[in-house]
């Protein structure tokens, strides 16, 4: 009788340096996805309790304030407050529009883009009332590009769109802490934001930069923009100074 002896092989996977290299930046990836939360949370965040409120904002007129002086990103700017500010909605855009790539992306050739790309770092579109309901906002396709917020209907069946309950707001970041609790945003995601509503202008070569809030509920914003180009509708310069979202605070 013949022994029959049975070969067992152990597959071996052979990667190049160049694949080893690409598997290691996948997992980096995957893996700072799910630490970025926790990080971002324990480092600049506060615990607080979770909110079942209304999802609205609320407007108080600070009267005729003075033009104050600040550097924001290396920039100096003078600035004036026009509206103590809060709203809590639902997020339907996040745009960032610093950094070499984004400030080369949005100029087109724009002078002055580097100095708002800088000072109003991220634009967050948001969306309250009942043109919030995540039933109502899965007929709505919205769209966001240079700094300007689109939408169109995705079904024959209109759904509700107040233009008072949507949103387009130039964020300026108050803290390192705001700016962190902002890339953790997702769009549909409920968060709270309070700041102030600002005027602001360049000063230096940029003297000529200038650019006023949209103040109110429903305000088409017509005034000028980038020293004399005609502005977007309904847009706010938001300085925010306080994000609630997920249970955190940030501030």
């Amino acid at each position: 009788m013949v022994e029959q002896i049975e070969e067992i092989r152990t597959l071996k996977i052979s990667l190049t340096r160049k694949q080893t290299i690409y598997l290691a930046v996948a997992v980096a990836i995957v893996g700072w996805h799910w630490l970025k939360p926790v990080t971002y949370n324990l480092i600049w965040g506060q615990k607080v309790a979770e909110k079942d409120a209304p999802l609205n904002e609320s407007f108080e007129d600070l009267g005729n304030q003075a033009w104050q002086a600040v550097n924001i990103s290396g920039y100096d700017i003078l600035y004036r407050l026009r509206v103590h500010y809060k709203v809590r909605g639902r997020v339907v855009w996040v745009d960032w529009n610093d950094g070499i790539i984004n400030t080369w992306y949005h100029s087109a050739g724009k002078e002055g883009t580097k100095l708002y790309n800088a000072v109003a770092a991220v634009d967050v579109s948001i969306v309250h009332g009942k043109t919030s309901d995540e039933n109502n906002l899965k007929k709505i396709q919205f769209d966001h590009e240079e700094r300007a917020l689109n939408y169109k209907y995705m079904y024959a069946d209109a759904p509700i769109i107040n233009r008072d309950e949507i949103n387009n707001n130039h964020v300026i970041p108050a803290t390192r802490a705001v700016r962190r609790a902002i890339a953790l945003l997702k769009k549909g995601d409920i968060a709270e934001f309070e700041g102030y509503l600002m005027d602001w202008r360049g000063t230096g070569k940029f003297s000529w930069f200038h650019i006023e809030t949209a103040t109110q509920k429903g305000e088409v914003h017509t005034k000028q923009l980038y020293g004399g180009m005609p502005g977007a509708g309904h847009c706010r310069q938001f300085y925010v100074t306080k994000v609630i979202y997920k249970g955190h605070q940030f501030e």
